[in-house]
C-alpha cells in the first residue's frame, strides 16, 4: 500500500511543493504569529493542521505554508538566516499544483539540500501522525545541519511536506526526539474554508456553446441518452439505450445519424479505444454481450459478458460503466452480486479476457451506483458513486484516497464523472434538492473550482432549455477543454446534448435562472436575456444576469406625470462580481435620468456600487429603466416604487 501511495503521490506533480519547502529558507511573509506555553496543542483550521506545540515555541502561518520553532529561531527562519535550534516547517499542496512524474526524482531533488559529496538516502514509508508517505533523513556535514523530511497524503486528497531542521549537534542531543515526538502528534483534517465553498461558488458565469435536443424518432427506435465519448474526427458517439447509438457534430451540435441497435441491446455507456472502436455497456437483460463492440460505421464486431455470479461475469442491470485506461485496457464496473464479490471493478484487455478484479467493498462498502473515470496520462481511476462520494484508485484498481470531497457532497447526488485535458474532474449531479450546482469542477484534490447548471422543471413536460439539466447520464470533455453532458427528460422524452464552458460567454442565451423564494412577497420576474429585459410594474422586482453577450437590460413600464419613483438596482452576490449602473430614459429614448454607484453611505440593503434612481416623472408615458454595468457579471435584482404622495 506504501509503494501504492507513493507512486500516487509522485505522479501527482509533487514537484512544486518540494522546491518551496527544500529551498533555502525565506521570509514568510505577512505571517501571523502565535506563542503556545507549556507545550500546548496548537490548531491551524485554515490549513487543517493540528500538532503538540514544545513549550515556549511561536508558529508563523501564511497561505498554504507554516513554520515553527523558538522565537529566535522563528525570527531567523522569517529573515532568511539559518536558526541555532530545532525548527518545523510544513506545506500544503494539491495534486494539480504539483509535478513530479518518477519516483526516482525524489532523492534527486532532495540532493539540493546536499552540497558536496553527500548524498540522499533512498526514501523509507513513514506514518506522521494521520498523515502516511514517505520521510528521509538527511545530513550535511559541511554545513552541520540534519533535516528530516516527511511527504504526506493528508486530509482531503492533498499532499503535505513537513521539514524539521537543527544543527547536527543540537539534532543528536535531543531535537530529533523532540521533533519524533512532534510529528507523531501531527493531525489533518479538512481546511475550515472549504467546508462552505460549495454555498459560495458563482454558478452563472459559464455559457452555452451549442445546444442539441431532439424528441423521440418517428420509427420504432427509443432513445435514452447515456454516456457520450468523441473521434479525433469531430464526431461524438451517445449510446442511447434501446436506439443504439447516436453520432453528432462535435463542432455543431448537429444530428449525423443513428447506428444499431445489436442483438436486442440496451446500451447506457460507451467508450472509446485507441484502435477507435467503440465499446459500450449493455444492460439488456438476456445477454451474452454485456460489453458490445462495434467500428465507428456501426459494424458488429462481437462482444463478451454473461450474466451470473462468477470472475468476468456481470450482475444484472450491469455494467454501466466503461472507461479505458493508458495501456490500452478497458476497466467496468458490476454491483450487486448475489454471490462472491459483492461489488466488482473489472479490468479487461479488448478482446475480453479477464485481466483483474478489484473488491470494492474493500475499498469503500458504502459505494453504489457508481460512475469510473480514468485520467488518459496517468492511468488514475476515479468512481463517483450516488453513495459513497468520490474514490481515487492507482492503475492497478488499489485505494489511494477514499471519500474525497465529502464536504462537498453534502445532501447531493454525483451521476457523472469524466476527466479533463488539465486533469480536473467533472461531476454530473442530479437535480432534486440542488440550486444551480448541476455541474462541478474540481480540482484533482477534491477542491471545489467552478459550477454551472440551471435545474430543468421536468413537471412542465417540456424540453430543456439551454444550460437547464435535470441528470446528466453522459459527461465527456473535448480536447479544448470543451465540456458536453447528455439526458434525456422522462417527462417530455426530450433528448440533449449541451456543449458548455464554466467560465466564460457562450454562443446560446441561457434559460432563466430560478426565481426568488416563495417567502417573498412581491411578484418576481426573471429576464430572458435574448429578450433583454420586459415589462414591469409599480412595486414589482424582476432579476437578470448580465456579462458580455447580454451588457444591459430594457425594462418598461406604464407612469403617471408626478410619480415619485424609486428604482434600484442591487448585486446579490455580496462580492461585488457586478457593478451595477441604471438609467432612466423617456419615450424619446432620452436618458432624463442615471445613476451608478449610490457611495459610502447606502440605503439599507444596498452596497455602495449598487445603483439607485429616485425621480419625479416628467410626463405620463411608456419610460424605459436600463438596468446596465459599469463592470463585472453576474446577478443584480431590480426593484421599482411609487414613492407614496406627501
Amino acid at each position: 500500500m506504501q509503494t501504492r501511495l507513493y507512486r500516487y503521490l509522485i505522479s501527482a506533480r509533487i514537484i512544486l511543493a518540494c522546491v518551496i519547502v527544500f529551498g533555502a529558507a525565506g521570509p514568510l511573509g505577512g505571517a501571523l504569529a502565535q506563542e503556545q506555553e507549556g507545550g500546548q496543542p496548537y490548531t491551524s483550521p485554515a490549513l487543517g493542521i493540528a500538532f503538540d506545540l514544545p513549550a515556549g515555541w511561536e508558529v508563523s502561518v501564511a497561505e498554504n505554508r507554516l513554520a515553527a520553532a523558538a522565537p529566535d529561531d522563528l525570527a531567523a527562519l522569517t529573515s532568511g538566516a539559518a536558526p541555532a535550534g530545532l525548527s518545523l516547517r510544513i506545506v500544503i499542496g494539491t495534486f494539480n499544483e504539483l509535478n513530479v512524474v518518477e519516483a526516482t526524482d525524489l532523492p534527486g531533488l532532495l540532493a539540493r539540500l546536499v552540497p558536496g559529496t553527500a548524498s540522499a538516502p533512498e526514501p523509507t514509508p513513514a506514518q506522521w501522525g494521520n498523515g502516511s508517505g514517505y520521510e528521509i533523513l538527511v545530513t550535511l556535514p559541511n554545513e552541520g545541519i540534519t533535516t528530516r523530511v516527511g511527504l504526506l497524503a493528508v486530509a482531503g486528497g492533498r499532499v503535505a511536506v513537513v521539514r524539521g531542521m537543527a544543527p547536527s549537534a543540537v539534532w543528536d542531543s535531543g531535537a530529533g526526539a523532540t521533533f519524533d515526538a512532534l510529528i507523531r502528534s501531527l493531525n489533518f483534517t479538512l481546511p475550515a474554508r472549504d467546508e462552505t465553498l460549495i454555498e459560495s461558488i458563482t454558478a452563472n458565469d459559464g455559457g452555452v456553446l451549442w445546444h442539441f435536443q431532439t424528441g423521440q424518432p418517428d420509427d420504432w427506435r427509443v432513445v435514452q441518452a447515456g454516456g457520450i465519448t468523441f473521434d479525433p474526427y469531430d464526431v461524438m458517439y451517445m449510446a442511447v439505450g434501446p436506439g443504439g447509438v447516436l453520432a453528432i457534430n462535435m463542432s455543431t451540435g448537429e444530428q449525423i445519424s443513428y447506428m444499431g441497435p445489436w442483438a436486442n441491446g440496451d446500451f447506457v455507456d460507451i467508450a472509446m479505444s485507441p484502435n477507435l472502436r467503440l465499446y459500450m455497456a449493455n444492460v439488456a437483460e438476456n445477454t451474452n454481450a454485456a460489453i458490445t463492440m462495434v467500428d465507428r460505421a456501426g459494424n458488429y464486431g462481437g462482444g463478451w459478458g454473461t450474466r451470473g455470479d462468477g470472475d468476468g461475469q456481470f450482475a444484472p442491470g450491469m455494467p454501466r460503466t466503461l472507461a479505458f485506461a493508458p495501456d490500452g485496457s478497458l476497466w467496468a464496473v458490476s454491483e450487486g452480486h448475489s454471490s462472491g464479490i459483492r461489488n466488482r471493478l473489472y479490468q479487461f484487455d479488448t478482446v475480453g479476457n479477464l485481466l483483474r478484479t478489484v473488491d470494492l467493498d474493500a475499498i469503500n462498502a458504502d459505494l453504489s451506483d457508481i460512475r469510473l473515470a480514468i485520467n488518459p496520462r496517468s492511468g488514475t481511476m476515479y468512481l463517483a458513486g450516488a453513495i459513497g462520494n468520490l474514490n481515487v484508485l492507482d492503475a492497478d484498481g488499489q485505494p489511494l484516497v477514499t471519500n474525497l470531497a465529502a464536504e462537498i457532497f453534502v445532501d447531493v447526488t454525483p451521476v457523472a464523472i469524466t476527466i479533463a485535458p488539465n486533469d480536473n474532474i467533472i461531476i454530473g449531479l442530479e437535480a432534486p434538492g440542488l440550486d444551480g450546482f448541476g455541474l462541478l469542477e474540481m480540482s484533482v484534490s477534491g477542491r471545489l473550482l467552478d459550477a454551472f447548471g440551471y435545474p430543468h422543471d421536468a413537471s412542465a413536460g417540456q424540453g430543456f432549455l439551454p444550460g437547464e439539466y435535470q441528470r446528466p447520464a453522459g459527461l465527456t470533455v473535448g480536447p479544448d477543454g470543451t465540456i458536453y453532458w447528455t439526458e434525456t427528460d422522462p417527462a417530455s422524452g426530450s433528448t440533449q446534448v449541451q456543449s458548455f464552458t464554466f467560465t466564460g460567454d457562450g454562443r446560446l442565451p441561457l434559460g432563466s435562472e430560478v426565481a426568488a423564494s416563495p417567502d417573498d412577497p412581491m411578484t418576481v420576474l426573471s429576464a430572458d436575456p435574448a429578450q433583454g429585459g420586459g415589462p414591469i410594474g409599480y412595486g414589482q422586482t424582476v432579476r437578470g444576469a448580465l456579462n458580455n453577450r447580454y451588457p444591459a437590460h430594457r425594462w418598461t413600464f406604464d407612469g403617471q406625470a408626478g410619480d415619485h419613483v424609486i428604482i434600484r438596482m442591487v448585486d446579490p452576490s455580496g462580492e461585488e462580481l457586478l457593478d451595477p449602473r441604471l438609467s432612466l430614459r423617456d419615450s424619446q429614448d432620452r436618458v432624463i435620468a442615471a445613476n451608478d454607484d449610490v457611495g459610502s453611505s447606502p440605503p439599507e440593503g444596498m452596497g455602495p456600487r449598487d445603483a439607485q434612481i429616485d425621480f419625479f416623472l416628467p410626463a405620463t408615458a411608456t419610460f424605459t429603466i436600463e438596468a446596465g454595468r459599469f463592470g463585472g457579471r453576474g446577478d443584480y435584482i431590480l426593484t421599482l416604487e411609487r414613492a407614496p404622495a406627501e
